[in-house]
């Protein structure tokens, strides 16, 4: 029954194992099949039901956990031909209709093309997929909240194998779960985003060496300062991350601006990140169009090397930035010179007004409360050339996060949560959703609408309710 997309030729294989951002996450499953339609998959669905068969879904392959999105113990639906996109007009709003194994620079490309833009993925090989299941960062946080805020409608396949169109009016309580609570409730098959018209904005990198270190950690505590901090301002978003090559020794600061208005000078947001000396040939900052601004993202697609993810959570306080980041950088002193290594850690303000924009749509899984105030996320990560050091970067990883949550416990400062997309094997990402609250009513839904709990039990992922 699925003759006509399953793909076992040696080819196939190695052209859909390449599509894994992490070498470490290619595993070896029976079969790779690839759907054409969302029919397809429902057919699927029957049949690995009925013959009780594993299988894993693989969308743009972006999650670097073994198991997330592949398997050893069965089939792989490989969704890079679930890939249209159409804009419809739905009422008075234009809805982007994206099909899941879209990629985000794709979808840019598409909607530039009739001046329109969607709030999505900020590095362009990122895929569609898991991003709004995981809650969705974007550039434009601040003013609009996670990216799955904006879908009006999930098309999804369930566990019986039927095409469901879920919304606030047909599914409230998958349309909710859906927002963050990753694979649990169903095959993904197609997202209907919210557009906004496409205007120019202001932004680009900003590279500084070891010496300034210290003073782009000051600049992101000032940014992160209450009521004066440029992230109160709706318009800004930053990027920090601090980068420490394990062979060669060296540490930078990579900082992305991004500012939504076709403003020609930088705006007083960034004044304290634009004071930073930066070494001239790696930054640049400008007037100029989203897709020009994302192109210079495609370099982190590269898939031929090792990474690794852990997360964590402060209070959004200058003091949590400091403590996290002299942690890392006292950490990076004794790692050891694994070769083509690169630890990072950055830094992702989440403002009140953040949450404020998730409530006002609706609300999510993910469920935090402007009133516990704004959230500073730490992703900590590792890209390295040879799979035996893994274990040594995973225990390294592990350590850096245990000593920020002890000590940031100890000083008060600690902030429960942790974001699904920048998460690491084993985290207990669903458990904290909603201060704790989120993850009983999810584990509701999923035995509402999947009592055999295929979706636990038969479908791979890293983030299961079960």
């Amino acid at each position: 029954m699925l003759a006509s997309g399953i793909r076992a030729t040696a080819k196939m294989r190695a052209n859909s194992f390449a599509e894994f951002w992490s070498e470490t996450t290619i595993l070896s499953p029976f079969c790779i099949f690839t759907p054409n339609t969302s029919q397809d998959i429902a057919s699927a669905v029957k049949v690995l039901v009925q013959t009780n068969t594993k299988f894993a879904v693989r969308g743009g392959g972006h999650m670097p956990i073994p198991g997330a999105a592949s398997t050893n113990d069965g089939i792989l639906i490989a969704m890079d031909n679930i890939s249209t996109l159409e804009v419809a007009q739905v009422g008075s709003q234009a809805v982007a209709k994206i099909g899941t194994g879209s990629r985000w620079i794709n979808v840019y490309e598409q909607l530039a093309s009739q001046k329109l833009t969607v709030i999505g993925g900020r590095y362009a090989p990122v895929g569609v997929g898991g991003y709004i299941l995981g809650g969705g960062v974007s550039y434009y946080l601040s003013a609009k909240g996670w990216g799955a805020n904006h879908v009006v409608n999930f098309e999804i396949v369930d566990a019986a194998g039927d095409i469901l169109q879920v919304n606030a009016t047909s599914y409230p309580d998958l349309f909710w779960s859906l927002k963050g609570g990753s694979n649990n409730f169903g095959i993904a098959t197609r997202y209907d985003l919210e557009t906004f018209p496409l205007i120019d904005i202001y932004g680009g990198f900003l590279t500084s060496n070891e010496t300034y270190v210290n003073d782009v950690v000051q600049a992101v505590a000032d940014y992160i300062t209450p009521s004066t901090g440029g992230n109160f301002d709706l318009a800004a978003a930053v990027a920090p991350n601090l980068e420490f090559t394990t062979d060669t020794r060296v540490l930078t600061a990579v900082t992305s601006l991004f500012y939504n208005q076709s403003v020609d000078a930088s705006p007083k947001a960034f004044e304290n990140f634009t004071a930073v000396p930066a070494i001239p040939e790696l930054s640049g900052t400008s007037k100029q169009s989203l897709l020009s601004f994302l192109n210079a993202t495609v370099a982190t697609g590269d898939r031929n090397s090792n990474k690794l993810f852990g997360a964590t959570s402060l209070k959004g306080t200058p003091q949590a930035v400091k403590l996290a980041a002299q942690i890392f950088l006292d950490e990076i002193k004794i790692i050891k010179n694994v070769t083509g290594g690169i630890v990072t850690i950055g830094f992702q303000m989440i403002a009140e007004s953040s949450l404020q924009a998730a409530l006002a749509a609706g609300g999510d899984a993910i469920a935090l409360d402007p009133a516990n105030g704004a959230v500073m996320t730490l992703l900590v990560s590792s890209e390295y050339a040879q799979a035996s050091d893994t274990q040594y970067l995973q225990g390294w990883l592990t350590g850096v996060l245990q000593k920020i949550e002890r000590q940031a416990k100890a000083a008060g400062i600690y902030y429960p949560f942790i974001y699904l997309n920048d998460s690491g094997e084993g985290e207990p990402v669903l458990r904290l959703y909603g201060n704790g609250r989120s993850f009983a009513r999810m584990k509701a839904i999923a035995a509402k609408h999947d009592p055999k709990r295929v979706f636990q039990k038969l479908l791979a992922g890293a983030f299961k309710l079960s």
